[in-house]
């Protein structure tokens, strides 16, 4: 379900159990308004999640490795000042609705004990990570500065945000859930509820009676119902207990491994989004550069046949000397190379020798830029080429590492060196991807590092080596280990090869294989191949990999 006071309040009361009088020992900020807290708590290390992002916010353990962003935003840092080295004293439920209060004991400045609270708004499009002391905001994800709604900003007093409905715990309650029969009706009339509680809660009371019913689901971390269950494939899909009409879950022992379970694949397309934007962005760069240089030589190339005007006037200007006078601007001559006659400028402050000498030079410097930019477009052709090789790439990544050696090879191709530090350990190269299929092992790159390992590191001449039709993307091996390899191998490959190439949305791509014998090295990581083979096949899907 999506995070309601019910859940809430079990994951509270469960954090609470797990987290109390543990240290925070590191903040970071992974993007999206999210945020990672490593807490020291019963001899071991726990990392606290906490995001604002509407589809994602919530708070909960979690086991998944995630990336911290480079450079940490506002209030990262604010969290650092005030409470990195803080001691948690507690989890709990705020105003009877979907805010968790952390309650943290840190220092200030002069090393005196302080006390916060964080408070984590969970409510889709209006959540809020706030920070306060003294019920006073020490600072926010979201600043809020508007005279139709509560302040949220550095200063001003902390006001949980209005409730405007029954609270579960209220007497008034029972009389709600007794007169209302749909779960619409109970929604819009009880705080804190998702609609999937208030069907549970109709359901309840049809069984077991409506004052059973609004006290198992006002604290169902108390009660034997409590069973954390997640529905497999549903980002929201996760539930203190199981309710009624869930067929297909999966049990977990903690509400928080249930969370992490539903969530996992939506954060991660979240971070990995983000991630290959701050790429993408470095690309762009490197392809606005390129195509100034295009189109600055193919203007070059285009007048090119200026030079030899040049020539020709420098020509005829010397036939002419006899007629060359100091302070002349212009002199009609006889052009015996087109028969005709034309005005060639020359410039008064110069003497007969030296405007002569002019057209000469002008000729000298249009021949230079001309195979200047000739050498120039060729270079910027094959480096436009690779732009949109690593477009595919960029495209293909998946975790950290992956996105570093994209960016390095960016760099490298802009004519720039990574900023890195002395400190700074040298980044394991990451491996190609790999699979078994039918006995047999598949590689394939997903970019030009792993690329280079694939054809000229793991192979040997009579593997199979397969690569798009046309098309941008990894290089495919099969190692055959000297065994004839069947069509359900290759076709297994080569979709998992057209996956991860420039054509992969296609319903249909084109593979072609050979041994890796007839693979033959051209420039950098680009290859030649001859005595392939081609088969069709369908882009394996993402859940496949």
């Amino acid at each position: 379900m999506p995070n309601d006071m019910i859940t809430l309040k079990a994951l509270s009361r469960e954090l609470s159990e797990e987290l109390n009088s543990g240290r925070i020992n590191r903040i970071a900020s992974i993007g999206n308004d999210t945020y990672l807290f490593t807490i020291r708590a019963r001899g071991a290390n726990h990392t606290l999640f906490l995001s604002a992002k509407s589809d994602i916010a919530g708070v909960y353990l979690t086991r998944r490795t995630h990336p911290a962003t480079e450079v940490p935003d506002n209030f990262t840092m604010a969290l650092r000042k005030h409470i990195l080295g803080g001691i948690i004293e507690g989890f709990s439920i705020e105003n009877e609705d979907r805010i968790i209060k952390i309650a943290i004991l840190s220092k200030n400045e002069l090393n005196d004990a302080k006390k916060y609270l964080l408070y984590a708004e969970i409510m889709g499009g209006a959540s809020n990570l706030i920070l306060t002391s003294e019920g006073k905001i020490t600072d926010s994800v979201k600043r809020i500065i508007n005279e139709n709604s509560r302040p949220v900003y550095p200063g001003a007093e902390y006001v949980p945000p209005a409730r405007g409905k029954i609270l579960l715990s209220a007497p008034e309650a029972r009389e709600v859930l007794e007169n209302k029969v749909t779960a619409e009706e109970v929604y819009s009339k009880l705080n804190g509820l998702s609609k999937e509680s208030a069907k549970e809660l109709i359901h309840l009371k049809e069984t077991i009676g409506a004052d059973k019913a609004l006290k198992r689901m006002d604290d169902i971390y108390s009660s034997e119902a409590f069973s954390p269950v997640a529905v497999p494939g549903s980002p929201n899909g996760f539930y203190a207990c199981k309710y009624f009409g869930d067929n297909e879950v999966k049990e977990f022992s903690a509400l928080s491994e249930a969370i992490d379970f539903s969530r996992g694949k939506a954060v991660l397309e979240k971070e990995t989004a983000r991630r290959r934007r701050t790429s993408e962005k470095l690309l762009s760069s490197l392809e606005k550069k390129v195509k100034r240089h295009i189109e600055e030589d193919e203007r070059v190339l285009a007048s090119a046949g200026t030079k030899e005007r040049y020539l020709e006037a420098g020509e005829i200007l010397k036939c002419n000397f006899h007629r060359l006078e100091k302070g002349m601007s212009i002199i009609k001559c006889d052009d015996f190379y087109n028969n005709r006659e034309i005005e060639i400028a020359l410039n008064p402050t110069y003497s007969p020798k030296k405007n002569i000498e002019r057209y000469f030079k002008l000729y000298s410097k249009a021949k230079g830029a001309e195979r200047f930019a000739k050498e120039d477009l060729e270079r910027s052709l094959l480096l436009s080429d690779s732009v949109k090789e690593l477009k595919t790439y960029i495209r293909n990544c998946r975790t950290e590492a992956e996105f570093k050696e994209i960016e390095e090879e960016i760099l490298s191709l802009s004519g720039k060196r990574p900023t890195t530090s002395k400190k700074a350990r040298t980044p394991k190269k990451t491996p190609p991807y790999r699979t078994d299929f039918m006995g047999f092992t598949i590689y394939v790159g997903r970019n030009s590092v792993q690329n280079e390992k694939v054809t000229f590191e793991l192979a040997s001449g009579e593997d199979i080596w397969l690569h798009a039709k046309n098309f941008h993307g990894g290089h495919g091996l099969i190692v055959t280990n000297g065994s004839d390899v069947p069509e359900e191998v290759i076709s297994k490959a080569a979709s998992i090869v057209a996956r991860f190439s420039e054509n992969r949305e296609s319903p249909k791509v084109e593979v072609d294989y050979t041994p890796r014998k007839r693979v033959r090295r051209l420039k950098g990581v680009r290859v030649t191949y001859t005595d392939y083979k081609t088969v069709v096949v369908t882009p394996a899907a993402e859940e496949e990999l």
